[in-house]
């Protein structure tokens, strides 16, 4: 709404919708208060739990408990008043239209609660997408990961960060203006020993970043290879459900096919297209190639199946090139592990060419070298435990990137001598980790993160 300011009332549910025990309608603002009066008949006493019913124009649209927590000690930092009433599909709606007909009350953005929270310094930038990626959770370590930004473990590691790059700042101003300082700080080496121990630690806070962002965003594995290779096997396999139907048949799969499914913790979507050949059936399966061709560009790991007791495909090393063109990590699944194995088939995965993809036999029918496959899933994803993992974003890696890269060059310049410009460039590095926790911002990113919250949040 392009009137809608910071100091509006505004007021939202904020329970999903449909069947359930509880449904809380959320009010924010100066007239949180005046909405109790008029709703509830009284004027709630701070963090008291009190059974109203909720009244429009003196009809009950519902009754609940009314609690108000006021500012600065609430969510969004400002007033709030709760109204839990029913659930259900019409009656939280009830409310809500009962609670918007008071004067000065408007309905909320989509996360435009967590943004005030946010805009009133109850959280950083971190902790606010945190709220959203906690919702989302698709795994259980990533809920944990989630928890870790809510409770600051990613913000914690930025000042630190930023500490440390601030104090580095400061004995280079130090040298530019004082001689003395330049003769302790940089002609002793101390300056180059301080500048890699702060790209270690950016080092080390990308590494948490990206398992958080593979935690947050998940992962995408395609299955491809010819017709009857044993990629909807496989699917069912590693999902545990009958999700593809499987035959003797070529082109039985004809549409893409998901599963989804956790590895060491970070949900994955595994797709199964068709069989890519060059004389499809039908219109049918020739769409559903198209589709795979699709998929395939959109894959953090392809999944090369070959069925190993069959003459090998006469164009399979030209598929491979094109497949390397989509910059995606190939792994080899060579199926059927159980029969016989065809020698010209083994000979040409053994060739030069092919030396540098991983690759490994299975079994679906025996179970064969499933348990080895899920590991080579995680480390071809490149999915590392470590300690300390905080969800994270693109745009968070992104701005660690450019921190990192800022850093690189500081040292570079610092080895020959300018100590200017490496001023300049460890500002840079410093301006990109504000980007990440929401001291340097701008109205477009807020938006543009916020957008996506759910409008209760």
């Amino acid at each position: 709404m392009s009137s809608s300011t910071s100091e509006d009332t505004i007021a939202a549910i904020a329970t999903p919708h449909g069947r359930g025990g509880v449904a809380i309608v959320r009010i924010s603002g100066c007239n949180a208060l005046l909405v109790a009066k008029k709703i509830t008949g009284i004027t709630p006493k701070p963090r008291h739990a009190y059974f109203r019913p909720f009244l429009q124009n003196g009809e009950t649209v519902d009754e609940g408990v009314v609690i108000f927590f006021p500012a600065p000690h609430s969510y969004t930092g400002e007033d709030v008043l709760e109204l839990q009433g029913h659930a259900g599909n019409i009656q939280p709606q009830r409310v809500l239209s009962a609670v918007l007909s008071c004067p000065g009350i408007r309905q909320a953005n989509p996360g435009e609660f967590t943004r005030r929270a946010f805009m009133n310094g109850k959280m950083d930038l971190t902790a606010a997408e945190a709220v959203e990626d906690l919702i989302s959770a698709g795994s259980e370590s990533a809920a944990k990961a989630a928890m870790a930004s809510l409770d600051g473990a990613f913000a914690r590691d930025m000042q630190k960060l930023s500490d440390q790059i601030t104090s580095f700042r400061v004995k280079l101003e130090g040298c530019l203006d004082f001689p003395e300082e330049h003769e302790d700080f940089f002609d002793s080496g101390k300056a180059v020993t301080e500048l890699k121990q702060i790209q270690a630690l950016a080092c080390e806070a990308k590494l948490k970043a990206s398992q958080g962002l593979k935690l947050t965003e998940g992962a995408k594995i395609v299955l491809s290879g010819a017709p009857n290779a044993g990629k909807s096997s496989l699917l069912n396999a590693l999902s545990g459900t009958e999700r593809a139907i499987v035959t003797n048949i070529p082109g039985t799969t004809r549409d893409l096919l998901t599963a989804d499914i956790e590895i060491n913790g970070v949900p994955v979507t595994i797709t199964d297209t068709a069989g890519i050949r060059d004389t499809p059936s039908d219109e049918i399966e020739a769409i559903g190639i198209r589709k795979a061709v699709s998929a395939l560009k959109q894959a953090d790991l392809v999944v090369l199946m070959i069925d190993g007791s069959v003459a090998p495909e006469p164009d399979l090393l030209k598929k491979i090139s094109d497949l390397k063109e989509l910059k995606s990590q190939i792994l080899i699944a060579i199926s059927k592990s159980d029969l016989p194995q065809n020698p010209q088939t083994t000979s040409q995965l053994n060739c030069k060419e092919l030396s540098s993809i991983p690759k490994l036999q299975i079994s679906v029918k025996t179970s064969d070298g499933l348990l080895s496959l899920r590991k080579k899933l995680s480390e071809s994803l490149g999915i590392i435990p470590i300690e300390g993992v905080y969800s994270a974003r693109s745009r968070h890696l992104s701005a660690l990137n450019d921190c990192i890269e800022a850093l690189t060059r500081a040292f570079q310049i610092l080895e020959i001598g300018d100590l200017v410009l490496c001023a300049q460039e460890m500002k840079l590095a410093q301006d990109s980790l504000g980007m990440i926790t929401g001291k340097v911002s701008s109205d477009d990113l807020l938006g543009k993160i916020f957008s996506t919250f759910c409008i209760g949040k």
